[in-house]
């Protein structure tokens, strides 16, 4: 099969989780666009799982190798699919908490979903908002779940590069 992106499915019976963790992570290092680990039920009842891989076309020898080698299996699925994808807008921006006792300022990725060009949800990066609440520890004790939600609900009404400003007054915050 030439050019694209295809899906394999691998069914697994026998491997130890560390071994899986393993070769997820070395298919991820070598180009794996998505790796999903499916926990299933085998024949005669037996513990197993369903691996699927989507990657390049051109490097399925390269992961069948992977497969074989590490894992053992006898055989492998390869699925045609189509990815229906959105537009993903990535920038970085300046956050301002702002609460009854005080304000401070953090920098922020954010990613911004379009269709069609038509702004559809906004996600805040992950890791930033797990350290910006590691450092609010002290100010104001705010979980990542709170911060995201309050992050989210307003990114929609702000343009991209303006400072994201965020009053935190009255949220049920961690520790309160």
């Amino acid at each position: 099969m030439a050019g694209g992106v295809i899906l394999l499915m691998a069914q697994i019976d026998d491997a130890p989780g560390e071994l899986l963790g393993h070769v997820i992570d070395k298919m991820t290092v070598m180009g794996a666009k998505n790796v999903q680990l499916l926990s299933s039920l085998g024949k005669k009842g037996r513990p197993a799982y369903v691996l699927l891989v989507d990657i390049n076309a051109e490097d399925e020898p390269e992961f069948a190798s992977l497969l074989v080698g590490d894992l053992g299996i006898w055989g492998y699925r390869v699925l045609e699919s189509q990815h229906k994808h959105f537009d993903i807008r990535r920038y970085k921006t300046q956050l301002e908490l702002k609460w009854a006792g005080g304000e401070v300022s953090f920098p922020l990725r954010l990613k911004r979903i379009l269709n069609e060009g038509m702004f559809m949800r906004a996600k805040a990066e992950h890791d930033d908002l797990v350290a910006i609440s590691a450092q609010m520890r002290d100010l104001l004790p705010v979980s990542v779940a709170v911060l995201k939600g309050a992050i989210e609900t307003t990114i929609g009404s702000t343009e991209p590069g303006e400072t994201l400003r965020v009053d935190l007054s009255g949220l049920q915050l961690a520790g309160r």
